[in-house]
């Protein structure tokens, strides 16, 4: 079988796709990828598989057409909470080839200025962060992956509990024309407040963004 390529394609715009990226799609017989995704890049004469539900089911699509050079698009950065990991279970690793991408918390973090190698990194999509209180006060900074107003909850519920020098910002929408970054002034402003879920939300030490 010819390999699986599976592509980070960045936060959302196009300006964030690698060149690599762009040359891999433009060879591939075969795009999987959800709407948005696949409305990054003009249709050719490549067939299109939309990811709809669930991703085990679109796998056992494409599984018989592995003969054809297939490209799986993710958001992101394919190493980062992505739908990577079922493809490379699915079909090994010797048979997938995996391209990196700018992640929305790269982008995140250069738009606050914020180192992350030592960030805590939550995801809160498809279910919520098992950790402690405790384990969130060991760190300076979190991030989590939200998106949906159970995530949200979440997040209030552990500002909380946190000591009194933390603070709460939202990434939303990162490079697209609805970009927002938000500081909030308490949880109950947090709570109130709808957000994209396209949003990374970080608990930070006040005085850590200068």
């Amino acid at each position: 079988m010819n390999p699986i390529h599976i592509v980070g394609c960045g936060p959302g715009h196009p300006d964030y796709l690698n060149p690599v990226a762009t040359k891999i799609i433009d060879q591939a017989e075969l795009l999987v990828g959800t709407e948005h995704l696949l409305a990054l890049f003009p249709p050719g004469t490549e067939s299109r598989i939309v990811v709809e539900g669930s991703m085990n089911r679109v796998l056992d699509q494409f599984e018989k057409l592995t003969d054809q050079r297939v490209c799986i698009l993710v958001s992101g950065d394919p190493g980062l909470f992505s739908l990577a990991r079922l493809v490379i279970e699915r079909f090994g690793r010797d048979n997938c080839r995996v391209i990196p991408g700018i992640s929305s918390l790269q982008l995140a973090c250069a738009r606050l200025m914020l180192r992350w190698d030592n960030l805590l990194i939550l995801s809160a999509h498809g279910h919520l962060p098992e950790i402690s209180s405790e384990r969130l006060a060991d760190s300076d900074k979190t991030a989590i992956l939200a998106g949906c107003s159970q995530a949200v909850a979440w997040v209030a519920e552990q500002w909380d509990k946190l000591p009194e020098n933390y603070m709460v910002v939202s990434c939303e929408n990162l490079s697209l024309k609805n970009e927002r970054i938000h500081y909030f002034a308490d949880s109950t402003e947090l709570r109130m407040t709808e957000l994209p879920s396209r949003t990374i939300l970080f608990l930070l030490k006040e005085g850590l963004l200068g």
